[in-house]
């Protein structure tokens, strides 16, 4: 790997995969929506060539202009929220770009790393693990998220068996330093730290540090199998103890009452409501508190002795998370 393309490098995944792409002497190009600030990558490269384009993914003339001299893609850029009052865009976005870069990177010979998620995989069964492997099955949620990685993701193995190189990261829900944005994963680690979460349910999801999916979607480029899903997810953390580790990072006292899910569906419904009027994003949208009320944990193991990888822990990443916020001045 000498040359690559990382769509989506200003953002948060983004950001991070051009870092650890610069650290082994590859040569960047990045992509950024037009407008889209990315004066915050130029100290990652650390006097290294960075190359930025502008545009959106959905044009076609665009990425294969993009891909010209490219040896390995990394298909970073989605729309990614937990709530849209019209989802187009981010179906739009999610499947028409992907489709876009992959046509591109398959005209030129290129490999393709693409970044999917956990959330296109299927959920568990109680008291098992998920993998790579379980059949999508969240059809009872309006996820619009959820549903366009799912197909983008189909989409890209579809590209797979006409021969073109593409392996796919299936990150749990990404949190760290640099969150910019701050997605919709910040978001939620801002409320906890602020003590907006009045108590939990069951549930809980599988979360990694930023840093360290950036590095499993390096690791895939170098020692993953073509066609093949990696989990790169470090933690399975349960909803109690993601709200007693932020509460001892941010300094304050846990407060971790259980909550019967008919009580936390009203509140969220109606905190969304408050937020939507507001004109703001609702901290914890009503459909990723639905898809959090079960257990969705995932086996990374694939992806440990496949790639390679090791993660920190999470209580690292939560406090480093909340450090960069309290310096960027949002918390």
């Amino acid at each position: 790997m000498q040359h690559a393309l990382v769509t989506g490098a200003p953002g948060f995944l983004g950001a991070h995969i051009v870092q650890a792409l610069v650290q082994r002497g590859v040569r960047v190009r990045g992509w950024g929506r037009p407008g889209e600030p990315c004066d915050h990558l130029r100290p990652l490269a650390k006097g290294s060539e960075l190359e930025m384009i502008e545009g959106d993914v959905r044009d076609p003339a665009l990425a294969r202009r993009a891909v010209e001299g490219i040896d390995t893609v990394f298909h970073a850029a989605a729309v990614y929220e937990s709530w849209a009052p019209d989802p187009t865009l981010m179906y739009d976005v999610n499947m028409r770009g992907t489709f876009n870069v992959l046509c591109a990177a398959r005209e030129v010979g290129a490999r393709v790393v693409y970044t999917a998620s956990v959330v296109a995989l299927g959920r568990p069964a109680p008291g098992v693990l998920a993998d790579e492997d379980t059949p999508y099955e969240a059809w009872d949620l309006d996820f619009p998220y959820s549903r366009s990685k799912y197909h983008s993701m189909r989409l890209a193995e579809d590209f797979a068996a006409w021969g073109l190189d593409v392996r796919i990261v299936c990150p749990g829900y990404v949190m760290g330093p640099g969150d910019r944005t701050p997605t919709p994963s910040g978001q939620l680690l801002i409320a906890l730290a602020q003590g907006k979460a009045p108590g939990y349910t069951a549930g809980g999801i599988a979360y990694v540090d930023v840093r360290d999916a950036a590095l499993g979607h390096v690791s895939a480029a170098e020692r993953g199998r073509p066609g093949r899903r990696y989990v790169v997810s470090g933690h399975n953390i349960d909803n109690a103890m993601l709200i007693r580790i932020v509460a001892r990072a941010a300094g304050r006292r846990p407060i971790a009452i259980p909550l019967p899910k008919p009580v936390a569906r009203g509140a969220a419904a109606v905190l969304q409501r408050a937020a939507v009027a507001r004109g703001r994003r609702p901290d914890l949208a009503t459909v990723m508190l639905e898809y959090g009320m079960r257990e969705c944990f995932y086996d990374n193991r694939r992806a440990r002795e496949e790639l390679g990888l090791r993660f920190r822990p999470f209580e690292d990443t939560v406090a480093d998370g909340l450090t960069w916020f309290r310096e960027a001045g949002m918390l």
